[in-house]
């Protein structure tokens, strides 16, 4: 089966007349905003490829012979590279929705309001569609001398979600959620051992934590008070426990932040890089169910990136995984103390 691909160049398909120089098209699909980038590799033995203008739009779609296209991204130029030997041209692209008017710095302050409200103020200067599916309270949140997409960015992680910009749309939604910002169910994958080319799945222990600590600003004394969010996840045995260096303002805004830090804390305790043959049903933020590999790595997992990769008319997907929200830090720990460990299960008798 040999893979496909589609470039529409500010609305001009050039699949055609870039069809034998590409030597590799690569996107990749993280959450959060900037996240995404394009890559086209192009061979210029002759010399003859002409830069494409900055901010050029790129659409790009891979697929199967036989079998279609499927859309991977909308990119803007951003940079561009020289190679070689052999000569060759490398066309970088980031998300076309950012909008020069969100890297402007920005002074501005929100206090008592609905993080929906705030990603509804942010997205009207920008003119983008505002979609936030976190019901939280924000007591108090400080813009001052940021970025609409690092202040939105920070605001979205302090509760626990992701922020990006997809079709015109500035979307913030909880991590591992399963909800897009529309409302739909994110559909979950099942992966299987057949069903990879490669894997690699870890379970670092030092990245079990029993607790998260913040503290909180006392209005009363003027005092800063601990306030600690225990893991209900984490691993018998646990004591780490995890200090934000900062003091919030309040016991909402405190034990938001502490729980936004234990889920990216879960997030570590597993990793698991995947490689298949082209796919476009994975996504960032989507959950994978891993079936068929040893019960303690059976489970769901959240996609952390997926990377396409086309070369040599093949494509490849690549995904990076985290162990999710509850995280994976009970793997390992389910025998007691002082048991017998065999490495090796005896083989079943004939």
């Amino acid at each position: 089966m040999q893979a496909i691909f589609q470039i529409v160049a500010n609305g001009d398909d050039i699949t055609r007349v870039i069809q034998d120089r590409v030597l590799r098209i690569r996107t990749v699909d993280k959450p959060g905003l900037e996240s995404d980038e394009c890559e086209i590799e192009l061979d210029d033995r002759d010399g003859r490829i002409q830069f494409p203008p900055k901010g050029a739009t790129l659409k790009i779609s891979l697929g199967w012979s036989g079998k279609g296209l499927s859309f991977m991204g909308e990119y803007a130029v951003d940079e561009i590279s020289l190679k070689g030997p052999p000569a060759s041209v490398v066309i970088r692209g980031k998300p076309a929705n950012m909008r020069a008017t969100a890297k402007t710095h920005r002074y501005g302050s929100w206090e008592n309001v609905k993080l929906a409200d705030v990603v509804g103020d942010i997205a009207r200067r920008n003119r983008w569609i505002a979609a936030c599916s976190v019901d939280a309270q924000v007591p108090r949140a400080d813009q001052f001398g940021e970025s609409d997409l690092h202040f939105i960015t920070r605001l979205a992680r302090q509760h626990g979600a992701t922020a990006t910009v997809k079709a015109g749309k500035l979307i913030v939604v909880g991590r591992g959620a399963g909800w897009s910002a529309s409302g739909k169910s994110l559909p979950t994958i099942t992966l299987t051992p057949d069903a990879l080319l490669d894997y690699e799945i870890t379970f670092p222990d030092r990245a079990s934590f029993v607790a998260v600590r913040t503290k909180v600003h006392d209005t009363k004394t003027g005092k800063k008070i601990d306030l600690t969010i225990p893991n209900p996840d984490a691993p018998p045995g646990a004591s780490a426990v995890h200090t934000e260096r900062h003091a919030f303002a309040s016991p909402e805004a405190a034990k938001a932040a502490a729980q936004a830090r234990l889920q990216k804390l879960n997030h570590h305790t597993a990793k698991s890089t995947m490689t298949m043959t082209g796919r476009a049903d994975f996504a960032a933020e989507k959950t994978v169910t891993l079936k068929g590999f040893k019960k303690e790595a059976d489970g769901d997992f959240l996609i952390e990136s997926v990377t396409n990769t086309y070369a040599g008319r093949s494509w490849e997907t690549q995904v990076e995984l985290n162990a999710g929200n509850r995280g994976k830090a009970k793997v390992g720990h389910e025998k007691k103390k002082g048991r017998k460990i065999n490495l090796v299960v005896p083989a079943p008798p004939h």
